[in-house]
């Protein structure tokens, strides 16, 4: 059955069923390519989201965002991203797309059901949420890479004094006092947030030890996302990956032009000053933390963690029968948390779950009786 277009019949899920046969856990763009493959299957499914409305949380970065992904790689299976497909999407933008999505297939998305806790259940699981419990047959973790906001230990040496921001607060350059903002990582969102504070203020760029390649955004007119996805990077396995790439970095022109300076890793704190592993000292008037995130799964039944609290997947398939995960950084490959790229790891989960769903047909005997 192909749900290509949305059912006028069908009524949104409203409330949270008492069963049901694959709960997808997050409605971002993970579990939205997930649902959109089981539907195409015949699959049932519900969405549970913590959030008020789909794309939320994409609205609450910074108001400058743009994906690092031109609009022809940043589409879900089943609907391209709209408008000129050389451009590169703003996050609003990415917001409405994904609520767009969810509408035009029909998703049943249940917003403001945060799952407190998935426990194994017999042959199924136990879902725990805000708003009651159901239980399925199958699951699919799809909450994505971005979990709390990560703050190196040693920022609790920093003076209170120094207004500090993580990328996860930031918004705009309205937030940052005058002065020196020290932005600590260099990342790709360290990157942008540097580049963007260079207009206002005078910037301090942390690079790490390994400083990340830098990549044009295109090559000999061409996204660069489409040279690496014809030379087969995005699906090389994570074994053969190389460290990822800044892709449409501006910082080094404005470290050349004296618009931004670079120090070393910084390591630790002591009042107003933040110390460099080669023992220089920055003393800015604000510090942005482009430090990444943490992902608490401590929701988790403890039998699908390791030891270290970790999820036990290989590739994305569980360690207990019929739980899947989808959108982890580099899970299989190096498209696996982006937003272009991750429909492929969903349709071979939803195809794994409807393996697992569908009878097996009994073999027959030569004579064509049941064995």
């Amino acid at each position: 059955m192909r749900t290509d277009q949305a059912d006028p019949t069908r009524r949104p899920t409203s409330t949270l069923p008492a069963t049901v046969p694959v709960a997808v856990v997050g409605a971002g763009q993970s579990g939205l390519a997930a649902a959109y493959h089981l539907r195409q299957a015949g699959i049932r499914c519900v969405l549970l989201d913590a959030g008020d409305e789909v794309g939320e949380t994409w609205e609450r970065r910074w108001d400058t965002l743009r994906l690092f992904t031109s609009a022809q790689f940043s589409g879900l299976p089943g609907l391209p991203f709209p408008g000129d497909a050389a451009r590169y999407p703003g996050k609003d933008e990415v917001s409405a797309y994904l609520r767009e999505y969810a509408e035009r297939f029909d998703l049943p998305v249940l917003t403001g059901h945060r799952v407190l806790s998935l426990r194994r259940d017999g042959d199924g699981y136990l879902l725990t949420t805000a708003g009651g419990e159901c239980r399925a047959g199958q699951v699919v973790i799809a909450t994505g890479a971005f979990g709390a906001a990560r703050v190196p230990d040693f920022a609790a040496g920093l003076s209170p004094d120094v207004p500090t921001l993580h990328t996860s607060a930031y918004r705009s350059a309205a937030q940052v006092p005058p002065g020196t903002v020290l932005v600590v990582g260099d990342g790709n969102s360290g990157r942008q947030i540097a580049a963007e504070l260079s207009e206002t203020h005078s910037v301090v760029l942390s690079c790490g030890e390994a400083v990340s390649p830098p990549l044009p955004q295109t090559v000999v007119g061409r996204d660069m996302f489409w040279w690496m996805s014809v030379l087969g990077v995005m699906s090389l396995p994570v074994n053969m990956q190389a460290p990822d790439p800044v892709v449409g970095d501006r910082v080094p022109g404005l470290v050349a032009a004296g618009r931004i300076r670079t120090v070393g890793r910084i390591t630790s704190a002591e009042g107003a000053e933040l110390v460099a592993a080669d023992g220089e000292r920055v003393k800015p008037s604000a510090v942005i933390w482009a430090t990444g995130y943490l992902t608490d799964w401590s929701w988790l039944d403890p039998e699908m963690l390791d030891e270290e609290g970790q999820p036990r997947h290989t590739e994305g398939t569980g360690v207990l029968p019929g739980s899947h995960y989808l959108g982890l950084y580099r899970m299989r490959t190096r498209g696996s948390a982006l937003i272009g790229f991750v429909g492929r790891d969903a349709e071979r989960a939803a195809a794994a779950i409807t393996a697992a769903a569908t009878p097996t047909t009994p073999a027959a005997t030569p004579e064509g009786e049941p064995s």
